[in-house]
């Protein structure tokens, strides 16, 4: 019985850590993306004006992608990684690209019909920003089962 509490409140704050990790890192390494990409044509700029621009960019990057923030690919597999003891960092690693990758699918924009294919530099963040998280949970509670 004790076990099974431990083991509860083990998994419950590994996955909340490794949430907030991904969202941490996706709302920084995204902002500094989307900052990139603004300032890209921009000559001249001054050195403040472009910290001031990476952290309003980085939060306006996170109120637009914060609608797109379920856990639920991320708890599934989680789920499934618990009942099947599923101890492999592998498994944690790639399943949690996927489901944050997922992000990107699941999100539905106001305007549907110009829903464009995210760009491979996102891509590429959101699926590195799943794979930390992935191996985040493994080390605190994926290794045991």
């Amino acid at each position: 019985m004790w076990y099974i509490l431990g083991r509860f409140i083990q998994v419950g704050f590994a996955f909340f850590l490794s949430c907030v990790l991904a969202v941490i890192l996706l709302t920084v390494l995204g902002g500094q993306e989307l900052a990139r990409l603004s300032l890209e044509n921009i000559q001249d700029v001054d050195a403040d004006f472009i910290v001031l621009h990476d952290v309003f960019i980085s939060f306006l990057f996170f109120t637009a992608i914060s609608p797109a923030l379920t856990f639920g690919p991320a708890l599934v597999f989680v789920i499934v990684g618990e009942v099947a003891r599923i101890t492999s960092y592998f498994y944690y690693v790639i399943t949690g690209g996927i489901s944050v990758l997922a992000l990107l699918f699941l999100f539905e924009p106001e305007n549907a019909a110009s829903f464009a294919m995210p760009s491979p530099r996102f891509m590429t963040i959101f699926a590195a920003t799943g794979f930390i998280a992935g191996f985040v949970y493994w080390l605190l509670a994926g290794r045991k089962a």
